[in-house]
């Protein structure tokens, strides 16, 4: 199958994604090597697996082994026989005193990204339960991370890695909300869901809140399909997941699944 063939298949702004992911089958036939992405979102890895699902090759994500969102992919050759350390994945546990201080996600995600200056896909899914707070890296960048973060906003922290089996084990339950809505229009939807101002909702576009199966969009007028989900900063997510037609006013039916921040 073509590059042309593959991309009619993805959005444009995924062309380069796929790019990569065939480059990378072509290093693993070319040399009969493994290949290890960064982490990627559940998006970005159903791309990567869509691709890579034309050839020969084996995958593997670490979501499968360590429950993540975020996760590593081993691409390899037929003869490769499975190890899950060569995800090469710490997990990291930040201590902190939680008697007077509880962390947030979004503390640690801004400590992590701005004050160490590294990109996203050098750590996964950030675990935050009470009082305690963990995050999956690169096997390579924890003694990074460890000998250089020692404040998270204004609470002081010691990192230490610890064994896969003490991850915290988080449930976010997903409520289930019926909406009615007179077009698939981002805005729409995300004015329909949250209860806020149509106005509003422009805002939290323009502002870069919204993101689109963890993309992040521009558009209020970008049209929505059923499966797709929505993240905005500030009010949790949501997942466009059943179609109940039309009402008698020619409104769209919809159910969605709303996880609050």
């Amino acid at each position: 199958m073509t590059r042309q063939t593959i991309y009619q298949h993805f959005g444009e702004d995924e062309k380069a994604f796929v790019d990569k992911a065939k480059d990378i089958q072509r290093q693993v036939e070319d040399y009969y090597s493994l290949q290890l992405t960064d982490f990627l979102n559940p998006r970005q890895l159903q791309v990567m697996r869509t691709v890579l699902g034309q050839s020969f090759l084996q995958t593997f994500s670490s979501g499968d082994f360590f429950k993540s969102e975020y996760a590593r992919l081993l691409i390899a050759p037929d003869h490769y026989v499975f190890a899950s350390e060569d995800f090469e994945i710490s997990l990291i546990e930040i201590v902190y005193h939680s008697k007077f201080n509880q962390l947030t996600h979004a503390q640690i995600m801004g400590s992590l990204i701005n004050k160490l200056g590294i990109e996203r896909q050098i750590f996964g899914d950030i675990l935050v339960g009470d009082g305690r707070a963990q995050f999956f890296v690169k096997a390579n960048m924890a003694a990074y991370f460890i000998n250089t973060i020692k404040k998270i906003g204004r609470v002081g922290v010691t990192l230490k890695e610890v064994p896969f089996h003490e991850q915290l084990q988080l449930s976010a339950k997903a409520q289930e909300q019926d909406i009615l809505v007179s077009s698939m229009r981002l805005d729409a939807i995300l004015a329909t869901s949250l209860k806020i101002s149509r106005s509003t909702a422009l805002k939290l576009i323009e502002a870069e809140k919204v993101k689109v199966n963890y993309a992040t969009v521009s558009k209020p007028a970008l049209e929505l399909v059923l499966g797709d989900m929505l993240s905005i900063r500030g009010f949790g997510r949501l997942t466009l997941t059943r179609d109940k037609g039309f009402s008698k006013s020619g409104k769209h039916k919809l159910i969605i699944d709303r996880i609050a921040h």
